[in-house]
């Protein structure tokens, strides 16, 4: 029996409808200084106001500091939309099953990637005493920094179990074609 990858529509929903907050979120952090109030293209990111009061990584602190964590952050998000892109791609239009297994190990790395960098972004206020949220309230940091956030974890948790539990299954189910060759010589 060969292995057949077939992609959770939700992992699928949660990829595209993440992806295209993150492109504008990573856009924003890439297009500093003309993406901050007051910049010639801030119309376009005008939420951000509110939020780069919240987190400082957004604002003009971090941004005046030449803090090099928003843009590389920003830059891997990058990344990361275009492999999920690709995983939305080969799972979805792809007949070809080894096509669609190597969108699936590309979806895996990508939920990783996530994972690890929200993760990080965490910590990294955790560990540098709140740097650049920790002059919020705790309502607003819960609810406008704390709750946004989350998804990208949880749901890039999820995502990575999710697709990394269907590929152990495949590889379980299919077996080694030179270790049956070396047994059968035995």
């Amino acid at each position: 029996m060969v292995f057949e990858f077939k992609p959770k529509p939700f992992i699928t929903f949660w990829f595209v409808l993440s992806n295209l907050i993150v492109l504008w979120d990573a856009t924003y952090v890439l297009s500093r200084p003309h993406s901050m109030p007051g910049g010639k293209w801030h119309a376009l990111w005008k939420p951000y106001a509110l939020y780069a009061e919240i987190d400082y990584v957004y604002g003009f602190p971090a941004y005046e500091e030449k803090d090099g964590f928003p843009s590389a952050q920003a830059f891997m998000t990058l990344v990361e939309a275009f492999f999920n892109w690709i995983y939305v791609y080969t799972s979805y239009f792809s007949t070809n099953q080894s096509t669609r297994i190597t969108g699936a190990l590309i979806g895996f790395a990508s939920a990783t990637s996530c994972f690890s960098k929200t993760t990080l972004y965490m910590l990294c206020e955790y560990f540098s005493g709140f740097k650049y949220v920790g002059h919020n309230p705790w309502h607003r940091l819960v609810f406008l920094y704390i709750i946004p956030s989350a998804p990208w974890i949880f749901v890039s948790l999820y995502s990575l179990l999710t697709i990394g539990g269907q590929l152990k299954r495949g590889l379980l189910q299919v077996p080694d074609k030179k270790a049956s060759v070396a047994k059968k010589t035995k």
